[in-house]
């Protein structure tokens, strides 16, 4: 879901609109799940009663449990078919319950040059929410014609690249619910162009380069969307999905 963190925090008709296709959805998915209950199916619900939230969590980053630093993964550039603002990316994350503002190649950068239209979106096995605001695929799935928020994906360009483990902390006072998760995970490409969005209703950001792998470093802020559902095959699940 591409979210402009700035916009999202002023823009009042904005929030209306998206309230008004979550009541939307949310009857459409109760239609689906009575269906699927009569078919066999899992039946259980299939959205969150109280939606996404964003919430303003802290980051770290963190060794894998061999001890790497870094690992080398099949990274996805995700090329849109119009430019974003330096405030506007992609919710990924390693498990759909809590994501990251992955943000925009718009911003100046010392080595290469401005790419408004690339998130630079991380390893193959990540999720990205999708045009609708609930539902998710994995990188590995999204292909040219897909819709994100109202944007279109032009093109997918995966290389091997370097990356970083990035631990996303949620705090308590923010879930709301004893069953949310209150940590999650990201892995993203070691390079200067790679931002997470700081705090709603600002241009502050965070360089991927900025954060060390030391113990005992301060946590730093960043934004989080966070749900207390699982997916399943992209959709909101009711059901126990754990992700780890």
């Amino acid at each position: 879901l591409c979210v402009d963190a700035v916009d999202a925090n002023e823009n009042e008709d904005l929030w209306n609109a998206l309230i008004d296709a979550k009541e939307e959805r949310k009857a459409n998915a109760d239609v689906n799940n009575a269906d699927d209950t009569r078919g066999g199916g899992t039946g259980g619900g299939l959205t969150d009663p109280s939606g996404p939230t964003v919430v303003q969590g802290t980051c770290q980053r963190v060794a894998s449990s061999g001890g790497k630093s870094t690992v080398l993964a099949d990274r996805v550039c995700i090329d849109l078919v119009q430019s974003l603002k330096p405030t506007e990316g992609c919710w990924i994350g390693s498990s759909a319950k809590i994501m990251a503002l992955v943000l925009s190649e718009a911003a100046q950068s010392s080595f290469v040059p401005s790419r408004p239209f690339r998130v630079n979106a991380g390893p193959v096995h990540s999720y990205v929410v999708m045009g609708d605001g609930t539902s998710t695929k994995y990188l590995s799935e999204l292909s040219a014609g897909d819709e994100v928020l109202v944007l279109a994906v032009g093109r997918l360009k995966v290389e091997i690249r370097p990356c970083v483990q990035v631990g996303l902390f949620v705090p308590q006072s923010s879930l709301g619910r004893e069953e949310n998760a209150s940590y999650g995970q990201v892995f993203l490409q070691q390079a200067e162009t790679v931002r997470l969005g700081q705090t709603l209703g600002s241009e502050s950001f965070l360089r991927i380069t900025d954060l060390e792998y030391q113990e005992n470093v301060q946590a730093s802020d960043v934004l989080l969307r966070v749900t207390g559902l699982g997916t399943h095959v992209g959709k909101s699940y009711s059901g126990k999905v754990s992700e780890r």
